[in-house]
């Protein structure tokens, strides 16, 4: 398997992901809570780039279906019902519903990996599921890291890192790395027992705590805490373990 890491998304192009299958990674916070939203009933997640985008969608669809959610900075938009916090994400305020995401770093990677053949999102919580759905397709992949304002991010590059050795570890796959592969799984390989005091330590753990979000962050940094697969289907995450009833 031919693994290409992408420390960020800045230079992402559509041939880079044709054909593959990608994972988009944003560990604090959307990969998170895009989980948490359809571990709790969520008919999907519309990730989109910016409030305003957000808001004509949200427009279109209508209140009773339709729910906006997202953060600039760390920090809920204002007149979005939710920010990107996965406790947020309850049953009470996401079940049955579309969740219109718009987040800094994110939620904006999704339209440009839409070539591809596979578009999975992952984190900490769903890392398990994600790496046996990869196994199972067999294709090349384009792993993208959210990263932070355009920038490296520890978290996102040691999951990275945990997904690649995942994948030679447990599930023997003979992979053909990047340099910047490469570089995640030394990453995730010398920090794999201290992965929350690792996440925590990043400047993105550091201004969460800052802001409040101490808590994201032991929620982020539970590994396998959360059985979905999120698919990017004709522009919305949906769960596929739900549809495909396992």
């Amino acid at each position: 398997m031919k693994i290409d890491l992408f420390l960020t998304a800045g230079t992402l192009t559509k041939a880079d992901v044709k054909g593959k299958a990608v994972v988009i990674i944003d560990v604090l916070r959307s990969s998170t809570s895009i989980c948490a939203a359809l571990e709790n009933g969520a008919k999907g997640i519309i990730p989109v780039d910016g409030p305003g985008q957000a808001g004509e969608i949200w427009t279109k669809i209508g209140p009773d279906t339709a729910i906006l959610a997202g953060e600039r900075d760390g920090v809920k938009i204002e007149n979005f019902s939710l920010g990107n916090s996965p406790g947020e994400f309850t049953a009470e305020a996401v079940a049955e519903k579309l969740v219109i995401m718009s987040t800094t770093n994110g939620t904006p990677i999704f339209e440009k990996a839409a070539s591809a053949k596979l578009v999975l999102a992952c984190g900490l919580v769903n890392i398990g599921t994600v790496v046996d759905r990869l196994v199972e397709t067999g294709l090349d992949l384009v792993i993208v890291c959210s990263g932070r304002n355009g920038g490296f991010s520890i978290e996102d590059t040691l999951c990275g890192g945990m997904i690649i050795d995942l994948l030679e570890r447990q599930h023997e796959v003979t992979s053909k790395l990047n340099d910047a592969a490469s570089l995640a799984r030394l990453l995730y390989r010398s920090n794999q027992e201290n992965v929350h005091d690792t996440i925590a330590s990043g400047e993105h753990g550091q201004y969460l705590q800052e802001i409040g979000f101490e808590a994201d962050l032991e929620t982020a940094s539970r590994v396998d805490s959360i059985d979905v697969l999120p698919v990017l289907t004709e522009g919305r995450l949906v769960n596929m373990n739900d549809a495909e009833g396992r």
